[in-house]
């Protein structure tokens, strides 16, 4: 049966019988919505080149951009790497899989250049949701998924945002909000060093607590283009309205007095008061896509966001926020 057979479409609950039906779609070919405890993913099995290809096409996602592939099981991910990268994978994947670190190592023959994009090097991370985990096993393959959301889009942190970005021609696995709404840390090691590619649920402490040689940022090596990684080339997670960044209260309220226009205004939870007679969201990491999309719905035009220290000191956040604004988002 070809997967386009399934009538079973949209938003679905996660009982063994849709995952089995999940499973059965990814087995045939194609892609399913399925949730994590980062964003929601955009999921095919690496052992189809036509769901790669359906994975890029649906999301309108450049094709020079690599995928993340996820796996159940340390064996998977062994496979799927040379000798050194078993090295890492060994020395990173048994403190923090399953959880919401990406290592990227160098791949195996078996790994289909659709989704290295042409690189000797393969992104791999071990999901903790418990239905993704489930779908892996079911599905018997490693799968490749990227945030289920039009390129470019904030990334999905519901079931109902897949929807809004892919349409109804999509089988979606509803696993409720996600734990951490913010995308994986995705990591290489080069020598002793351990580099940041992304920023992400992981921080760069809990990477020092555990890495006994350097941990970097990925630009403070000095040599741009030596490594890759899934999300770091194009700007991201932008919603439709115009997102300025403002560094103190009072500059948060100038920005709210020269844009007069449908406006929200982002800040952290301290601040939440000084706002109330604007309209004022709470930001974190995770509420900061459920807060873009959200804007979006409501057709707002700007939205500006207050960045004090605590924001300016959370790497993810700051990285999401500064790429949104369409600044450098390095910092």
């Amino acid at each position: 049966m070809r997967w386009e057979s399934y009538t079973c479409r949209m938003i679905n609950a996660p009982t063994g019988e849709n995952i089995a039906v999940a499973a059965g779609i990814l087995q045939a070919g194609g892609v399913v919505g399925v949730p994590t405890e980062t964003v929601y993913g955009l999921a095919g099995s690496i052992r189809h080149t036509g769901a790669i290809a359906e994975i890029f096409h649906r999301k309108g996602r450049p094709h020079d951009n690599p995928l993340i592939v996820h796996v159940a099981s340390m064996k998977q991910a062994c496979e799927l790497t040379t000798d050194l990268g078993r090295a890492a994978i060994d020395e990173l994947g048994n403190h923090f899989w399953p959880g919401p670190l990406t290592i990227v190592v160098p791949a195996s023959e078996g790994v289909p250049q659709a989704i290295t994009v042409g690189l000797d090097t393969v992104a791999i991370r071990m999901p903790s949701h418990p239905v993704f985990l489930e779908l892996i096993r079911t599905a018997g393959s490693p799968l490749a998924a990227p945030s289920a959301n039009v390129s470019g889009r904030p990334s999905p942190t519901r079931a109902e945002h897949v929807q809004e970005d892919l349409g109804d021609e999509v089988f979606i696995l509803d696993g409720g909000a996600c734990e951490h709404g913010i995308e994986s840390t995705v990591v290489q090691i080069i020598g002793d060093t351990l580099f940041i590619l992304r920023p992400g649920a992981i921080s760069q402490r809990q990477l020092e607590e555990q890495w006994s040689g350097n941990v970097l940022r990925a630009h403070e090596q000095g040599r741009e283009g030596i490594v890759r990684s899934p999300g770091v080339k194009y700007r991201h997670y932008s919603p439709s309205a115009s997102v300025v960044l403002s560094y103190s209260v009072d500059d948060a309220l100038s920005l709210l007095n020269q844009h007069r226009e449908v406006t929200i205004v982002l800040v952290p939870a301290i601040y939440v008061e000084q706002f109330s007679h604007h309209a004022v969201r709470l930001l974190s990491t995770v509420t900061l896509f459920d807060e873009f999309r959200r804007a979006d719905a409501l057709q707002t035009r700007t939205i500006v966001v207050l960045c004090d220290e605590s924001v300016l000191a959370n790497d993810a956040l700051i990285n999401r926020l500064r790429k949104a604004a369409g600044i450098d988002g390095k910092g």
